[in-house]
């Protein structure tokens, strides 16, 4: 048995390395990494008639991680449980209370808002018990997306084939990349033109475009001139020379601009897009170390940010004290606000986590230089700028409107100009003024050049990750703990693709999600969706009961899924697509249809007749140099679910298949082999010499038959066309 006094289960190791500095040698702090127990995966594991009970298993790849545990609690009267301060984190505890139980032993909750030896101490005095309400808010949304999950999941593979699934919050953000898709779809541009003209009074130049033409707005998308003949009337009439040009209005308007609230987790990975080009996913990963802790040298670790995944811009007072404290004595107390800041949380947020926060104001971004990789330094810096921004004073801006009259025409122009800095002073990214205007009086000016451009109206932008982050956020779907794998699970399942930066429906996301909402269009409703996570924090709250929020789901999910049953080869059969051609082995039509790995072509007798056909061999293309080595058949270029290869054009008569070469023989000394295509376990392209596993020679890059000028070895690589040729031996770019 140990001799240290307490034991300490938190949910990471990083985690636990950081307790371990602040706790000392009187407690053993193991980690659970993350969730042991879950709904089994081969079966339901929910009792419907029994008020939902769940039914749990350990997870099999946690089955060596309980046994430690279980193994590191003997002796001990006294553990802790200190998961993540969350829905997640208090079932994990409850978890480990279940799995851990003995008559003699007593469990503490412990909380924390930030991993900083102050708030662990203090939550060491006053240890608390498991939050039974937060456990079944997070078991009931566990269990709810398993009901849908699995039956709808069921029966969309008996439609599409295996390997397709619904969810009940994946299946809705679909939904809103599908509709938003549509919409870019069916838009249709509408054609205006902008008329600009260059003034000069004095020695002051500025251009203004043409708003009013005889009294009525002008130069907005589908009004006048919206073709190029009005715009070059137009065009005659301000080129006239006798028009005598006037500013007419000059309007200054001074306007304060309040600093944004803190992080949550929605507007940090928003931001982090926008400005760090980070993706959703990385940045939660990134904010995690800063949550867990960094290492400053020694054995020192620090947790620098408070906890990540929140919808709440609540601050603490003392963060709100420090804060100014620091701010006063850096810039001054005349740079702060009148009065503290406080910003109101949006409808529907659980307010149960501070805002994303520096855990300690005094450790600026420049004390941490030397510390934090580039990328942690950079996500660091946002938090801490946006904190320090709140609790300091408006920015004041003098907005400037020129209006610029002749002949019947107006021509404006607006600028901006900072007057007093305030909160931009941290982050001159807080405030962009535009067009800095220069020293203009009403009266006289003279028109120089001028210039017609044609525009047309845009649909709204597709969504990128961080945009879909935001909308989920705004209509209610999805927490702050699922934004990212609601995500991730849209592009393992190929729902999506990734275009740039923006999010594309494939076209089996649009196929699947068109059937789902179809056939169930009360569960992956926007706002029914919407009515569930409130229905789960009710849970959380008390104000409603476990069976009671899975009871309201259950109903129009039973109601949708027996019609569906009922109907399930009306659906199937609306799905396939006539093809023309007859079976040639028993001459039935044959129709294209949807399986595991998409659409192939099927006999349409099955199960009697079992002939099928990949789709893609009827995009294939005869590769050209060689012929099949068996029969002697040609080959032809193919692509299939581990991309391109090739294959006898006898096929099925002949069956041999050959990666795809690269016409680069292998610079291995002795190797009398050629370089071909190959796709690593998670589907990276790569190059590797056809005769593995005697030779193993492989490179990421695309081989060139062309000798290294430096080294003489006797392959390049191509590594795009910013980055350029490359010797895979010397590793220095080759000029070209």
């Amino acid at each position: 048995m140990s001799k240290k006094k307490n034991l300490v289960i938190i949910e990471s190791p990083a985690k636990a390395e950081s307790l371990r500095g602040y706790l000392g040698d009187s407690y053993d702090i193991v980690a659970s990494n993350g969730h042991v127990r879950d709904l089994p995966k081969n079966y339901l594991g929910v009792d419907e008639s029994d008020n939902f009970k769940p039914t749990y298993t350990i997870l099999p790849e946690k089955r060596k991680t309980v046994t430690q545990l279980k193994k590191a609690a003997k002796g001990y009267t006294r553990i802790f449980l200190a998961a993540d301060p969350d829905r997640e984190g208090e079932a994990i505890c409850w978890h480990l209370s279940q799995i851990l139980e003995r008559k003699d032993v007593v469990f503490g909750r412990l909380r924390f808002n930030a991993i900083t030896k102050d708030t662990v101490l203090k939550s060491l005095k006053k240890p608390s018990s498991i939050d039974m309400q937060l456990v079944d808010a997070q078991q009931a949304r566990r269990v709810m997306d398993r009901l849908v999950g699995y039956k709808v999941s069921s029966w969309l593979q008996r439609i599409m084939g295996k390997g397709k699934s619904a969810g009940r919050v994946q299946t809705v953000a679909l939904r809103i990349i599908q509709e938003r898709e549509d919409i870019i779809s069916s838009f249709v541009p509408v054609e205006y033109w902008l008329i600009d003209g260059e003034f000069t009074q004095g020695k002051s130049q500025f251009t203004a475009s043409l708003c009013m033409i005889d009294g009525k707005s002008s130069g907005k998308p589908g009004k006048y001139p919206a073709c190029e003949e009005d715009a070059q009337r137009m065009i005659e009439r301000v080129k006239d020379t006798g028009i005598n040009w006037e500013i007419s209005r000059i309007t200054s308007r001074e306007k304060s601009v309040t600093p944004p609230p803190p992080f949550i987790t929605s507007t940090l990975q928003q931001t982090a897009s926008n400005r760090l080009s980070f993706s959703p996913s990385r940045t939660m990963s990134i904010a995690q170390q800063l949550y867990e802790g960094i290492s400053f040298g020694s054995s020192e670790r620090k947790g620098l940010i408070t906890y990540m995944r929140t919808d709440s811009v609540r601050m603490s007072p003392d963060s709100l004290k420090s804060c100014r404290e620091y701010l006063a004595e850096k810039y001054g107390s005349d740079t702060l606000s009148d009065n503290v800041r406080r910003y109101r949380s949006s409808k529907g947020s659980q307010d149960a986590h501070e805002a994303i926060r520096p855990a300690d104001i005094r450790l600026t971004p420049e004390k941490l230089e030397s510390i934090l990789t580039p990328s942690q330094l950079s996500l660091y810096r946002l938090i801490w700028n946006r904190l320090a921004a709140t609790q300091l004073a408006d920015a004041k801006i003098m907005n400037t409107s020129v209006t610029v009259s002749g002949a019947g025409l107006e021509f404006s122009v607006t600028g901006e100009i900072l007057l007093k800095p305030g909160f931009s002073i941290i982050d001159q990214a807080f405030i962009n003024t535009k067009n800095r205007l220069p020293e203009l009086n009403e009266g006289k000016v003279i028109l120089g050049s001028y210039k017609k451009e044609q525009k047309f109206t845009s649909p709204p932008p597709r969504f990128s990750e961080a945009r879909l982050v935001a909308e989920m956020k705004k209509v209610g779907i999805g927490r702050p703990s699922t934004y990212v794998s609601t995500i991730k699970t849209l592009r393992k399942r190929e729902y999506v693709e990734k275009d740039g930066k923006v999010l594309i429906p494939s076209e089996l996301g649009t196929t699947t999600v068109r059937l789902l909402i179809r056939i169930f269009p009360h569960i992956f409703k926007v706002d029914f969706t919407a009515r569930m996570e409130e229905l789960l924090d009710s849970v959380a709250n008390g104000t409603e009961t476990y069976p009671g929020a899975l009871q309201q789901l259950s109903l129009p999910l039973e109601s949708s899924l027996q019609m569906a049953m009922k109907n399930t080869d009306t659906f199937r059969n609306e799905l396939q697509e006539e093809t023309g051609e007859k079976c040639p082995q028993c001459n039935a039509p044959i129709v294209i249809r949807w399986g595991r790995y998409g659409k192939f072509k099927a006999c349409t007798s099955f199960p009697e007749c079992r002939y099928s056909k990949p789709l893609e061999e009827d995009n294939s293309s005869e590769y050209e140099g060689r012929t099949c080595p068996e029969c002697g058949g040609s080959l032809l270029l193919k692509t299939g679910r581990y991309g391109r290869y090739l294959s006898c054009s006898k096929h099925p008569e002949c069956k041999h298949t050959e990666p795809v070469p690269t016409g680069v023989s292998c610079p291995e000394e002795g190797c009398s082999g050629e370089l071909v295509e190959k796709r690593s376990r998670k589907g990276r392209l790569f190059y590797a010499c056809n005769r593995y596993p005697e030779c193993k020679f492989a490179v990421w890059n695309r081989p060139i038959d062309k000798t290294c000028p430096r080294c003489g070895f006797p392959v390049l690589v191509e590594k795009n066309k910013k980055k350029g040729i490359w010797c895979p031996s010397c590793r220095k770019k080759i000029v070209t």
